[in-house]
């Protein structure tokens, strides 16, 4: 199972060079070399061994094929998506479509663990992402609680409102 998160770059052609404690896992998982790059939602890179991938394709083969959900998702995953081998230094070379959207060329990246695949953001995008999911914080950078952040919404609209 693929957990944590490790630090990584993409070099300028493009390849990521999978950390050491994810190729472990791969090596005892004997996922092999084959692996499905892609997008499922157009803002985060998603990277699957092919054989957790192809479980994943099974679950929507079994929706119909006029089905408006798994037509969107075919379309966004099959946009984004691609097979790739892993080389002999480890290293992933992505699609230049997804290096461009996610702006991963020659970016150091954050590669997280989601169980049965992985996640590729640039440092930003991650400090962004968990700063969202942490919650709103004060002047000085201290987290809020929940009735906090409202009082301190509430005093900006009505002081904007006041103007």
């Amino acid at each position: 199972m693929f957990r944590g998160t490790h630090e990584a770059k993409v070099d300028e052609k493009g390849r990521l060079k999978l950390p050491a404690d994810f190729m472990k896992v791969t090596v005892e998982r004997s996922y092999g070399p084959t692996w499905f790059i892609t997008s499922r939602d157009g803002r985060t890179t998603e990277i699957w061994p092919m054989r957790e991938w192809e479980i994943e394709e099974a679950k929507k083969a079994a929706l119909p094929e006029d089905d408006p959900a798994k037509i969107t998702w075919m379309r966004i995953v099959n946009h984004f998506g691609g097979v790739a081998e892993i080389d002999k230094q480890d290293r992933l070379m992505l699609s230049k479509k997804v290096r461009e959207r996610f702006s991963l060329v020659n970016a150091e990246v954050v590669v997280r663990g989601q169980q049965k695949f992985l996640t590729v953001l640039t440092e930003q995008e991650a400090e962004r992402e968990i700063a969202g999911l942490l919650g709103p914080q004060d002047d000085a950078g201290q987290q809020m609680t929940v009735a906090e952040a409202r009082l301190n919404l509430a005093s900006r609209e009505s002081a904007r409102q006041g103007s």
